[in-house]
């Protein structure tokens, strides 16, 4: 996992979850846990936790090179609904309050229906997300325990005593710190003749490393799905950071844009636009999500549309997409990828179900879709067969339905006799 190995217990009240760059920090009271902030993959975390913060205080904030205060929360309230859990009682500046309930709007209510045909919304976030806004002052008190934030500021008291003072923790310079990291990366050595695929990561929102690629090909490295930490993720594999071209986001789901923000920050320190490939109601819910943190984001990118159906040029490859099926109103995307006569394929998040497909009567989520591809990446749902995923029996379907070799991911664990993609694995296609 990313921050394995990073969880260091500061006093007898305090365990912080992280590093000096990105942490969140757990404050033990009297009426349970209060957790300060959020960071990408908290949900991970947390899940090991037997019992999960009663108390929640919302950041304000932007973005910086590691990412942001708010990216996390999805999954804190899908592991919240797997796990049958409270996510908490949310505490902040309305603006911070509304402006996290911005960010969860478009996707938390969202799940298929009973026959798995169609997306429909549900209570779960009116369930969930429980705010409370701070009052005159920056307080605000749950019996014996005391709250107080403003700006940079929070404290946590409990019957008088000082638990917790965000003072106390000395502030670092992230982007020099990120800048040094790099340093010791090695650069790209030009061109690439072949198309090759390197898996980033391999799991997903609660396990694991969450699944993302990198699609090399020419002078191009197009990074799908970029997660959290770039400057450690990309390098952990031998990737240095500025060397990717283009972003591809497949969909909203926190799990597949954990890097999003961090990227646009390196990208304005570099006096850059990035690179975004991805289809239009998937850019205007970044933008409704991240409201204030990211301002315009349009404006911030080099925005390439994609068009589901449709083949578009990125560099010298020809890239093509599909809208799956799966839980998301602005949609998710599956893509191919042909590069001097070589094909591969990427799932993206999907229900690959042939009964199901044949009911809905979509042929291009059919396994033909993959005919022409000499390596599949599909994603895999090892346990549930009525989730939002693939149950491994249908992808063993599919995968004896295609000439090309398949790999799974999108999951952690035994795979067999599907074989799992391995990360840090480059694969020349």
């Amino acid at each position: 996992m990313i921050f394995e190995g990073k969880v260091r217990r500061l006093n007898d009240q305090v365990i912080r979850l992280g590093d000096e760059l990105a942490h969140v920090d757990m404050v033990r009271s009297s009426r349970g846990w209060v957790r300060v902030g959020a960071m990408p993959e908290i949900a991970k975390f947390l899940r090991l936790a037997t019992t999960p913060p009663h108390y929640v205080i919302v950041l304000p904030g932007g973005i910086n090179e590691v990412g942001d205060a708010i990216t996390g929360e999805e999954f804190i309230c899908w592991s919240s609904i797997d796990g049958a859990k409270f996510a908490g009682t949310y505490i902040g500046a309305e603006a911070a309050l509304e402006a996290l309930r911005r960010y969860l709007e478009p996707s938390v209510p969202y799940y298929l229906d009973a026959e798995l045909t169609a997306i429909t919304r549900r209570d779960w976030l009116d369930t969930l997300y429980w705010p409370h806004p701070l009052g005159t002052g920056g307080g605000a008190r749950f019996g014996s325990l005391e709250v107080r934030v403003e700006e940079s500021l929070v404290q946590v008291r409990d019957g008088g005593i000082l638990l917790y003072d965000s003072k106390q923790t000395i502030p670092v310079d992230t982007a020099e710190r990120v800048q040094a990291a790099l340093d010791r990366v090695p650069r790209s050595g030009g061109a690439l003749e072949g198309l090759e695929v390197l898996v980033v990561g391999s799991g997903n929102g609660h396990v694991g490393n969450a699944s993302s690629f990198i699609l090399r090909f020419g002078d191009r490295q197009v990074w799908v799905d970029p997660s959290a930490r770039p400057h450690e993720t990309l390098a952990a594999h031998g990737v240095h950071w500025d060397d990717v071209t283009d972003l591809l986001i497949t969909h909203v789901h926190e799990d597949h844009i954990g890097g999003l923000t961090a990227c646009l920050a390196r990208a304005q320190r570099r006096g850059e636009r990035l690179r975004l490939i991805t289809t239009r109601p998937c850019l205007e819910t970044l933008e409704r999500r991240f409201g204030d943190r990211i301002l315009r984001l349009a404006s911030r990118v080099n925005f390439h549309e994609v068009v589901p159906g449709q083949r578009a040029q990125v560099g010298e490859a020809e890239f093509e997409f599909r809208l799956n099926h799966h839980n998301l109103p602005s949609g998710t995307l599956g893509l191919k990828v042909r590069y001097n006569e070589r094909c591969v394929g990427i799932s993206g998040d999907t229900k690959y179900d042939e009964l199901l497909i044949c009911r809905l009567g979509r042929p291009e989520l059919e396994a033909e879709w993959f005919a022409d591809c000499h390596l599949v990446f599909h994603e895999v749902d090892l346990v549930r067969p009525r989730s939002v995923h693939s149950h491994y029996l249908e992808v063993e379907k599919l995968a004896r339905r295609i000439p090309g070799r398949l790999l799974v991911y999108h999951t952690a664990g035994n795979t067999q006799p599907l074989e799992m993609a391995q990360e840090g694995e480059r694969y020349l296609v």
